[in-house]
């Protein structure tokens, strides 16, 4: 059972430490000209140059992606002078001032996660392609304002007499079941269009509806802050108020119906692709698609805590733990009850809607000769308001249905040397693929107390892996008056 000392946790967790572990549904660069069937998810118009494919269940498609806009690991763990060792950002000899001009006005910090259970796909009269899928995926995305970091790790300093402006802090995340069907056909002999029919199942789902948020930061070092802000959540969790209705703890349910969170037929939703690709030229391909576009309801075991209020508390920083004038847990529990104290679970459960990051993807492919590819790709995300961009330049080998390999550069998240691979390989009837947005060039080594070394990559601001084995079967016949698709 979880009381008041770990509530503060979970609070803090929620609303301040969950954005930097955010989660946001992407679909990888460099996958789009593979050919493979999992590029169909980019683009509904897609078809792979096999007649079937079988998703093997967790097998076929796994992917995990981790980035953000504002920082690297060797700028939070920055090098000790004179020593092979290296210092957090808690040690006192770390440079605030470098991390902090490293990091953008509002920083987005994003991971995905996604899990395939079932896949098949099939192509019916060679002109019709039929997809069938069914995956579990975590979609999470936060904004984080860069005076957020400053206030934590610098203190009230060089805000004393003014106002911090706070509304752009934003968080969203839902884990959901996914269930498709998508379907494309040629249109005539240069064109190609598709669609795909989602129905979404949620298990757990939390969104801040944030209208205002601002601190003034008086001269004698005091805070006031401004809020009109929800926390909407769903999910197996009870919270428990006093008598004034603010939060006193929260608990998670000891007993946890697993279908609740795979399967929950009350937290529903809908979602649409659309896609097509034209051939413009003989080796010349042009495509287009918007993937995403829909949002869950959430129903189940919903709760609305509500900041309307303006509340004071002292002042908190990491300074006071990095002189060991406070400790670090202190600090937590301070925090906790302020936060704790500024949120009031409203008298009715309130449904809520969330809406899907939703993509736009534009491509463009150029085939000089059947074995080469070289193609560019822009990817549009448009999420809680905002606007993020990805552009990619690739150059793809292909020979036939046996193997196809991608090289990319890609521009995201103020980044500019990402480089990514992918490739295909049949054998028989199993098709192994990986495909990674962003080689690893650079590692951070860390040692545990034990002597235990592991190694991160460097690099987490656009980092993106998806694997997997599917089984195909036949090759696509093509028409003597086909012209080659994208993909084929």
């Amino acid at each position: 059972m979880m009381r008041k000392n770990r509530s503060k946790y979970i609070i803090v967790l929620i609303l301040l430490l969950s954005a930097g572990t955010a989660l946001q549904a992407q679909i990888s660069q460099t996958m789009y000209f593979l050919g493979l069937p999992q590029a169909n998810m980019a683009n509904p118009a897609f078809r792979p140059t096999n007649k079937t494919y079988i998703g093997l269940p967790v097998l076929s498609n796994t992917y995990l992606s981790i980035n953000n806009n504002m920082f690297r690991l060797n700028e939070l763990l920055q090098p000790m002078p004179g020593t092979d060792s290296t210092m957090t950002i808690l040690h006192p000899d770390y440079d605030l001032d470098a991390f902090l001009n490293s990091l953008g006005n509002t920083g987005k910090i994003n991971m995905d996660a996604s899990v395939q259970i079932l896949g098949l796909g099939f192509t019916v009269s060679n002109d019709w392609y039929i997809d069938l899928s069914l995956s579990q995926k975590v979609s999470t995305s936060a904004y984080i304002p860069r005076d957020l970091f400053t206030l934590i790790l610098q203190g009230n300093e060089s805000f004393m007499g003014s106002t911090i402006d706070l509304s752009g802090l934003g968080f969203k995340a839902m884990q959901y079941m996914e269930s498709s069907v998508g379907i494309s056909k040629n249109i005539n002999d240069k064109l190609r269009v598709g669609g795909r029919l989602k129905v979404l199942f949620g298990g757990v789902g939390a969104a801040i509806d944030n209208q205002r948020l601002d601190i003034d930061v008086g001269n004698d070092f005091s805070h006031t802050i401004h809020s009109d802000l929800v926390l909407n959540v769903s999910g197996p969790l009870d919270f428990y108020t006093n008598d004034d209705n603010m939060i006193d703890s929260v608990e998670f349910r000891d007993e946890v119906n697993p279908f609740d969170l795979i399967l929950n037929s009350k937290n529903t939703g809908l979602a649409f692709d659309f896609g097509a690709e034209y051939q413009l030229l003989p080796n010349l391909s042009l495509s287009a698609s918007i993937v995403d576009l829909g949002f869950i309801g959430w129903k189940s075991d919903v709760f609305n805590l509500q900041a309307t209020n303006n509340f004071s508390f002292d002042a908190f920083d990491l300074t006071d733990v990095i002189s060991g004038e406070q400790e670090f847990d202190d600090m937590l529990d301070n925090l906790g009850d302020s936060l704790k104290n500024s949120f009031q679970l409203t008298d009715g459960n309130h449904n809520f809607n969330m809406g899907l990051p939703t993509k736009l993807f534009l491509g463009a492919q150029y085939r000089p000769i059947d074995l080469v590819g070289v193609g560019i790709l822009s990817r549009t995300t448009f999420n809680q308001g905002r606007i993020s961009q990805a552009l990619s330049l690739s150059g793809t080998l292909y020979a036939g249905d046996a193997f196809s390999s991608s090289l990319t550069y890609t521009m995201a998240n103020r980044s500019y040397a990402n480089l990514g691979f992918g490739f295909a390989v049949k054998l028989g009837p199993v098709q192994w693929y990986t495909v990674v947005d962003q080689i690893p060039l650079s590692w951070v080594s860390f040692t545990e107390s034990g002597n235990n070394s592991f190694a991160l990559p460097n690099r987490l601001d656009y980092m993106s892996v998806r694997f997997g084995l599917n089984l195909v079967f036949g090759k696509l016949k093509t028409k003597a008056s086909d012209k080659p698709m994208l993909l084929e």
